[in-house]
């Protein structure tokens, strides 16, 4: 299976370039390289197709979804606290990147994609641990309604174009090559 990899130069990105890699996936990655680093994917040599690109250039994101059987979209603001002075960062790099990864995958027959959201979405919920089922959705930070908008916009596409969708809500995520 031919893997696309939004994010995949960063921390939990090249961690699943990995784990693509060792399944015996073709994999290429799209990142702009912002936090994300040559050297995360540089142990696998030529073996990983790296794109660097701008998710908000819908014209690059088409580009790289020749031959693509699913897209793994992790890409995101990293810097949340630089979403709180430029206001419009995550809206930008969330869910304008989001839409247009799916237009991107509409164009191109594409109809697989695994999202990474994050469990921000749930705001500041009153039950620990939080269970995937829980609502109402009250994100209190503009990263979080970046995501649940993500979120929207993928199920959207799942009853308007048929897409299949799985959306994974993480938490703190810590270990090696955190950026």
């Amino acid at each position: 299976m031919h893997c696309l990899v939004t994010g995949g130069a960063g921390f939990v990105g090249s961690h699943l370039v990995d784990l693509l890699l060792e399944a015996d996936h073709q994999v290429s990655v799209f990142d702009n390289l912002s936090s994300g680093r040559r050297d995360f994917l540089s142990h696998h040599g030529d073996v990983v197709t790296l794109i660097e690109g701008d998710l908000l250039d819908l014209e690059s994101v088409s580009g790289a979804m020749e031959g693509i059987d699913i897209v793994y979209h992790l890409a995101a603001n990293p810097d949340i606290r630089l979403g709180t002075s430029i206001t419009d960062t995550d809206l930008r790099q969330g869910t304008v990147a989001t839409y247009n990864v799916l237009e991107a995958m509409r164009l191109a027959g594409v109809n697989k994609i695994a999202f990474a959201s994050s469990s921000v979405v749930y705001g500041e919920a009153e039950v620990m641990p939080t269970p995937e089922d829980y609502g109402p959705l009250f994100p209190i930070s503009l990263y979080g309604a970046s995501k649940l908008g993500s979120e929207a916009l993928i199920t959207s596409w799942v009853g308007t174009f048929g897409l299949q969708a799985w959306l994974f809500r993480f938490a703190n995520i810590v270990g090696a090559r955190g950026t």
